[in-house]
């Protein structure tokens, strides 16, 4: 059954509009939501709801299938790889996030801020520290009002905005705001005045944490809400995104997570489209139409991280074999050893560039640093990629090494 948006009906229906409004507005399956829609710059404005859809229903299904395979595939990542994986996704969720504002920042000064996390001078070192805390504890979030979301901003984006774009009310911004479009034309007014910037933020915050609707319907909701009311003059859509990242980490695994910026960034207009045609006067306030739009985007970002994560699985396992081989031909029988060729194999594949530290493979093996070191030499340097972090050296296997498959 497919779901037909309010705005398109009433182009095909012009007359029934208002009667199918009401009855999906009345349906048993519909939710009332607080905050009412008003278009900028025309007459009507109408209480939101959202509907159980059978397709919202269906997509929420298959949601959680995928949410379900995806952490079985994580299962077969190597425990030591995931941290440099997770970094990985890290540094690309900043940049997305950055280019859809167009905020220019280059992954070289991300990756420095990452690797380097312990110093808070650097660029970007503040949200990056706020993304590893949802690593480091996904259920640790909880926004619950104005103020937590102004800290947030002010922890995260405030380094970032001109002067002139801070916030100059009690929490938000002072004057309206307006969104326009690439020919300068308004399409949105932020709400206005504070007053009502904090009511109805605090009544999206109540959604954001209303247990009694899953959590992707709920971050869906806010999302589009936050995008609504708009409450700063510059940063809305970094400080949502994060909040939207924080929240689907406590009912994803964080990989999940940390995809959001990029997918959206491959996906704008899809994005933009859906906030536009939900906020239009003609959806009369059914906000069924974003769920659906948001959500899909969530399962986009499920699917990226499963794509790229099974690809680098695969290939361990083709590579294993080869490697196999490779000890085999070269008659390498020291389990240590082979289990060193075997780590710098992995952090070939999954830490896509930096590399495992000695310090690291001596830490999953559990055997001390003279031992590591020793087992180490006995490796020919031009079988290693060598990386330099700061002072710190991290070691990758060369693929060429290995034999081709039509030898294994």
């Amino acid at each position: 059954m497919k779901f037909e948006p309010m705005h398109k009906i009433y182009y095909k229906q012009a007359s029934n509009w208002q009667r199918i409004l009401d009855n999906r507005r009345n349906s048993e399956s519909s939710i009332s939501l607080p905050i009412p829609i008003h278009e900028y710059n025309r007459r009507n404005t109408y209480d939101a709801f959202f509907m159980y859809h059978p397709v919202l229903v269906q997509l929420l299904l298959s949601l959680e299938a995928k949410r379900s395979a995806f952490i079985n595939l994580v299962a077969k990542v190597p425990n030591v790889m995931i941290l440099h994986v997770m970094n990985t996704f890290l540094s690309t969720e900043i940049k997305a996030s950055n280019d859809i504002e167009g905020v220019y920042s280059s992954r070289k000064e991300i990756k420095a801020a990452i690797e380097n996390s312990e110093n808070n001078t650097l660029r970007f070192s503040s949200i990056i520290a706020k993304y590893q805390s949802i690593l480091d504890n996904p259920h640790g979030f909880k926004f619950e009002s104005s103020q937590d979301i102004r800290a947030l901003f002010d922890d995260i984006i405030s380094d970032e905005i001109d002067a002139k774009n801070q916030p100059d009310g009690k929490l938000f911004r002072r004057d309206s705001v307006d969104i326009v479009n690439h020919q300068d034309k308004i399409i949105h007014r932020g709400s206005f005045p504070e007053s009502r910037i904090i009511t109805e933020l605090d009544q999206a915050l109540e959604i954001l944490n209303d247990e009694d609707l899953v959590l992707p319907i709920r971050v869906a909701i806010f999302h589009y809400y936050f995008g609504y009311i708009h409450p700063f003059y510059d940063g809305n859509g970094r400080t949502n995104r994060f909040i939207s990242t924080a929240y689907l980490a406590k009912y994803f695994h964080p990989l999940v997570a940390l995809r959001l910026s990029a997918v959206i960034y491959n996906n704008k207009k899809q994005y933009y489209d859906a906030f536009k045609m939900t906020t239009a006067e003609i959806n009369g306030g059914d906000v069924t139409t974003y769920i659906i739009a948001f959500i899909s985007l969530i399962e986009k970002t499920i699917d990226s991280a499963m794509e790229l994560l099974d690809k680098r699985i695969n290939r361990l396992m083709e590579e294993q074999e080869k490697l196999k081989v490779f000890f085999s031909t070269e008659k390498i029988t020291d389990p240590l050893l082979q289990d060193i060729y075997f780590l710098l194999l992995q952090a070939r594949l999954f830490s896509l560039g930096a590399g495992i530290s000695k310090a690291e493979i001596m830490n999953t093996c559990g055997k001390s640093r003279g031992t590591i070191f020793t087992r180490f030499k006995q490796i020919p340097k031009e079988y290693l990629i060598k990386v330099k972090h700061g002072r710190t050296e991290s070691f990758m296997l060369k693929m060429s090494i290995l034999p081709p498959l039509d030898k294994v």
